[in-house]
């Protein structure tokens, strides 16, 4: 009686180290890919996060400025730091034409509150005094 041995091993059909190799990089690349996404997504949040807190300021100085006595009005600037980066406030108070004669108000200002150095974080109003009455425009 005659045995015949097969070998295994040559009728298993796997993967070979190349292919395994090829799949690990392309596994890698597609990881590399995806965590750059993330990391690009987590920084336009905190760019966001950023930019919500400086307009907060604004809004908050503005309603500072809208509350003081209209003769005690005048230019400033203030310093914030928002989440470890320090910026600072100005304000411009300045006189406004309102009837268009040319002339500025008496009663009339134009308040300006921005972020130095980033376009596109101001506000600006304006506030008349009436009678001992401030009211925004």
């Amino acid at each position: 009686m005659r045995f015949y041995m097969h070998n295994s091993l040559k009728n298993c059909r796997g993967f070979t180290l190349i292919e395994i190799l090829l799949s690990m990089i392309l596994l890698g690349l597609m990881i590399t890919a995806i965590s750059a996404l993330y990391i690009s997504g987590l920084q336009a949040l905190d760019t966001q996060d950023d930019s919500m807190l400086l307009d907060s300021h604004l809004r908050s100085r503005m309603e500072v400025l809208v509350g003081t006595e209209f003769v005690t009005l005048g230019n400033g600037s203030q310093a914030v730091s928002v989440n470890g980066k320090n910026y600072t406030i100005n304000w411009n108070v300045v006189p406004i034409d309102l009837d268009g004669d040319s002339t500025p108000e008496s009663n009339a200002v134009q308040v300006t509150v921005s972020v130095v150095g980033i376009a596109g974080h101001s506000l600006t109003t304006i506030i008349v005094d009436h009678e001992d009455r401030v009211g925004k425009i």
